[in-house]
């Protein structure tokens, strides 16, 4: 089994023995490392979108734990999970607990949904609110950039509408990883491989925005 993958049960193992995936609240284990909150969105009777027997919140989920587990190799960043099993989070405490562990950026994790299944691709949303000049949108260039490379995905570019991310003044992204209602996409986004490249392009692009290599 490849040593991610194994990584990836042991940290699920471990979030279960310190039974995180009941609580926001995680306790920080790196000091002086720059804490990141990530989204898993959706969660429990939240769904999102459903495709083929596809539920979005289980390919969210699985990006955001895949992400967790390779952050534990970069010391730089600590990663905290709004949500680390099937749960649902409310809104307001997803981007809440962004405050409260003092973190320096907020991104949720999407899969997206069309009624052309031609529109596949990866996109990047900041909330129409900020301003040109926010940090936001650096932080979604680079994340956008960095996903698509690490997964040759089409490339829809960085895009803004009114969000719920305007509830933070934390730089702050939604990333739409793929579209469940492009087939090939979608045989993707289920693939435990796809996923790891889909969250090691989200962790190059926070490391990017935060001055990493």
């Amino acid at each position: 089994m490849p040593r991610l993958h194994v990584l990836v049960l042991v940290v699920i193992l471990f979030l279960l023995t310190l039974g995180l995936t009941g609580s926001l609240r995680q306790p920080l284990t790196r000091p002086g490392a720059v804490v990141v909150v990530v989204d898993a969105g959706h969660g429990d009777h939240d769904a999102g979108a459903v495709v083929a027997g596809v539920k979005e919140k289980d390919v969210n989920l699985a990006i955001a734990l895949h992400l967790f587990a390779l952050a534990r190799w970069e010391p730089r960043v600590e990663v905290v999970l709004t949500r680390a099993s099937d749960r649902y989070v409310e809104l307001k405490d997803r981007v809440g607990l962004a405050d409260q562990v003092g973190a320096a950026l907020y991104l949720s994790i999407h899969a997206n949904a069309s009624a052309d299944k031609g529109i596949c691709g990866v996109e990047t949303w900041v909330d129409s609110t900020r301003r040109p000049d926010d940090p936001s949108f650096r932080l979604a260039a680079e994340v956008q950039q960095a996903v698509v490379h690490a997964t040759g995905a089409t490339d829809r570019g960085v895009r803004s509408q009114p969000l719920y991310l305007s509830r933070t003044k934390l730089p702050a992204v939604l990333v739409e990883v793929g579209y469940l209602t492009c087939p090939e996409e979608r045989d993707r986004l289920t693939s435990s491989l796809y996923q790891e490249k889909v969250a090691r392009g989200i962790l190059q692009g926070i490391l990017a925005f935060l001055g990493g290599p």
